[in-house]
């Protein structure tokens, strides 16, 4: 399947149906379970923006007699006459009668101590009116917003402090092989660490989701088996290893034994080529590449849009963007090929000329964007524009 129909298959997949409602300091990068309706006129009351004077802007030519200072949280109620104003403080409620403000910095009092306005002090300086942001009753954010920063900030306004949200997905993550060893095990020199598993959800972590590590699976119909319908309750296991044609491979066998229906069998991309994805009713299996730079490719294109668009995120394809290439390529035009590079100031550059082995780790660590040729793209010339794909 090509990466391109990968992100369609992506994009039919509907969010989880449940939902949770989390305290507002632990929403952020949350997704907005339904639609939130302002409970708070904002401003609540017409109050200044800054530090100034508050008038009438009908007497800005007159000597202005200073009443006295308003200050934020003062609840009194003040009115100004003609030729009056106010000292007035940020936040502070504006006296009736007055419409502008003119800024503390530009304060001016003649020999009787009375203001003097600049005259180019325009009309409402500085009036935050009563609603001009929201009003009660409308619409303050759409299901399925994510809550930024600015959006928890907008629901802390609104004297919000639980919010429901959309439910995370429940994530198990195993390697898998005879070969491999946890990095806290003792390992010879014809054995291999697990990196994948450890990459994965870190992967995971960074974009805000949590994942719960279950360990190596060894080659044994068996244990595989056992493992994975002990995973009943999760939303998406995730395994790597396992996921090509040898002959002690038997991921697919076993999944075929449960009940799973195969929603690719590979990606039309090298290095992520040997990556499955399985469901059954609303639970999905992947059986990534054992080399890990394939494996963590094939996390940022096939792992983190689905479990982004399960949690209910509107933009949940790797983030896109147009770079001009520096420097030439070439390559198999008879397959789609990933290019790992960095991209600064608008320019992609390739790590290493693009020379890498699969099962390599470090060209990757040096590496934040990736391009992904066309099927009969041979190659990539000098100062091409092209589109490339964030990955970290």
């Amino acid at each position: 399947m090509r990466v391109d129909e990968v992100f369609d298959l992506i994009s039919s997949i509907n969010a989880l149906n449940g939902s949770e409602i989390v305290p507002l300091y632990m929403a952020t990068n949350r997704v907005v379970a339904k639609d939130i309706i302002a409970t708070r006129t904002l401003p609540a009351f017409d109050n200044s923006a800054l530090d100034g004077y508050a008038f009438a802007y009908a007497d800005i030519k007159n000597p202005l007699k200073i009443k006295g200072t308003i200050l934020a949280g003062d609840k009194n109620n003040y009115q100004i006459g003609p030729n009056e104003c106010y000292k007035i403080m940020t936040g502070a409620i504006f006296p009736k009668g007055a419409d502008t403000v003119v800024m503390i910095e530009n304060e001016k009092l003649d020999k009787n101590g009375d203001l003097i306005v600049p005259l180019d002090t325009p009309p409402n300086n500085a009036r935050k009116i009563t609603g001009e942001e929201i009003k009660s009753g409308k619409l303050l954010l759409s299901k399925n917003s994510t809550l930024t920063p600015a959006n928890i900030m907008l629901l802390a306004a609104q004297g919000v402090s639980y919010v429901n949200v959309i439910k995370k997905p429940k994530i198990a993550i195993f390697s898998s092989g005879n070969e491999i060893y946890e990095p806290w095990d003792s390992c010879d020199t014809l054995s291999v660490y697990n990196a994948n598993g450890f990459g994965i959800m870190s992967a995971l972590s960074q974009n805000g989701f949590e994942s719960e590590y279950k360990g190596v699976l060894k080659d044994q119909i068996s244990t595989i088996k056992e493992a994975l319908e002990s995973c009943i309750n999760y939303d998406i296991i995730i395994t790597s290893g396992g996921a090509s044609k040898g002959e002690a491979d038997y991921m697919s066998e076993v999944l075929d034994l449960l009940g799973f229906k195969m929603l690719f069998n590979s990606i039309d991309a090298r290095p992520a080529k040997p990556t499955k994805c399985y469901k059954k009713g609303d639970k999905f299996i992947f059986v990534l590449p054992g080399n890990p730079m394939s494996c963590l490719l094939a996390t940022y294109i096939t792992v983190l849009p689905l479990t982004k668009k399960l949690a209910g995120f509107s933009e949940f394809l790797p983030q896109m963007q147009i770079a001009k290439f520096k420097g030439s390529l070439k390559f198999k035009a008879s397959r789609a090929n990933i290019v790992i590079g960095t991209a600064k100031n608008g320019e992609f550059r390739a790590t290493n000329d693009n020379i890498y082995s699969p099962s390599m780790i470090k060209p990757i660590s040096l590496s934040n964007f990736i391009y992904i040729s066309s099927i009969g793209e041979s190659g990539i010339e000098d100062n091409k524009e092209i589109k490339i794909f964030k990955i970290s």
